[in-house]
């Protein structure tokens, strides 16, 4: 009778986990930050804009990563050969494409950095 009972008791073990109800997330209350907003990209320079989306999608910023006014490229020190990373940078409206080798790579800097959209032509 005990090879049938255990069976039994495991199933009905496992079954009752699956019924488990999440307590509802609490509402945010008047005390809780607001999420800071994210500057409006026509305040932004063009260097900014590129910066920013330098920083963004590869993490690089400060005095290392240079802007060229000139032909609107940025550049940093490359991390394993001792050469430079270069793309062109464009924008149009709050979208900044870095581009390189032929691919480009677009965000959205008015969206959050927690969740930025990225996308990579092909």
């Amino acid at each position: 009778m005990r090879r049938f009972l255990l069976p039994l008791l495991a199933g009905a073990a496992l079954a009752s986990c699956g019924d488990r109800t999440e307590a509802p997330e609490a509402a945010p209350t008047a005390a809780d930050p607001a999420p800071a907003p994210a500057t409006p990209v026509a305040q932004l320079t063009p260097e900014q804009s590129c910066r920013e989306a330098v920083r963004i999608l590869y993490g690089q910023e400060g005095d290392a990563v240079t802007f060229d006014n000139d032909d609107f490229s940025i550049s940093w020190p490359a991390p394993v050969d001792g050469g430079r990373l270069a793309f062109a940078c464009s924008f149009a409206g709050s979208q900044v494409s870095l581009t390189r080798d032929g691919k480009r790579q677009t965000i959205d800097i008015s969206s959050p950095a927690s969740a930025p959209v990225l996308q990579e032509a092909r």
